[in-house]
């Protein structure tokens, strides 16, 4: 006891007041265990496919900077929202444009010093993504395939476009539900540990003899019963 509260616990002293607050920490573990579990059931399962496009350009871009400006342009000269209802029905989504565009994620990269796009896309199955992704592959790549019939806005010509990488359905399966309701559990112990550390670290008094032990870091020879509210009541 330092000043009417209690000092930095020892080992044991955390063990005991684990279990003292057993029921507590306990309570815990099971809310968030719990709730991971129903959330990892009733969600919707989410799979990624990755889809590559190759875009090749007249003349060689001298470095990374330019290759992104000419990705950019591309991209541009494209315009894929006005065909995405066309990438819509290639993937065989029935939920709309907006929630496909949604799950839908292409970006710049090169490969061996060219441009290039890739496309990700996340679906409920494995089958979906690949849909998916590889549907707007194709009808980047075919529009992008046409630009080579003129210049961009900022001189670059496009030479060859064509789908460098399919993307293919993913193996195993998807979110394990008993995994993060295992790793919920894990979190549930250390917040439930830490609270009733905090409990005890703002308790004034001893519950017992074993919790006189652990403060005084001294075995009790004995203990004295306190009559005194018997006697005011009496």
């Amino acid at each position: 006891m330092q000043g009417g509260r209690r000092g930095n616990p020892s080992l044991p002293e955390i063990l005991y007041v684990q279990w003292e607050r057993r029921l507590m920490v306990t309570g815990v573990v099971l809310v968030l265990a719990g709730a991971a579990l129903l959330l990892g059931l009733f969600r919707e399962p989410v799979f990624t496919a990755e889809a590559a496009v190759g875009v090749t350009p007249e003349e060689r871009l001298g470095d990374e900077e330019a290759r992104e400006a000419f990705m950019r342009e591309v991209q541009a000269a494209v315009a894929m929202q006005k065909v995405m209802p066309e990438v819509v029905r290639r993937a065989g989504w029935e939920r709309g444009p907006v929630e496909f565009a949604e799950r839908l994620d292409p970006r710049f990269v090169a490969w061996n010093g060219e441009p290039g796009l890739r496309v990700q896309f996340s679906g409920p199955t494995p089958e979906q993504a690949a849909r998916g992704a590889n549907a707007y592959a194709e009808v980047f790549a075919e529009r992008a395939d046409k630009l080579g019939e003129g210049l961009l806005t900022g001189g670059a010509l496009v030479a060859d476009a064509s789908v460098e990488g399919r993307a293919t359905p993913a193996e195993g399966s998807g979110p394990r539900p008993m995994i993060y309701a295992a790793l919920a559990a894990g979190v549930g112990l250390l917040l439930g540990g830490a609270a009733a550390l905090l409990l005890e670290g703002r308790a004034s008094g001893w519950r017992g003899v074993r919790d006189a032990e652990l403060n005084l870091r001294a075995p009790v020879l004995g203990t004295i019963p306190d009559y005194s509210s018997a006697e005011v009541e009496g």
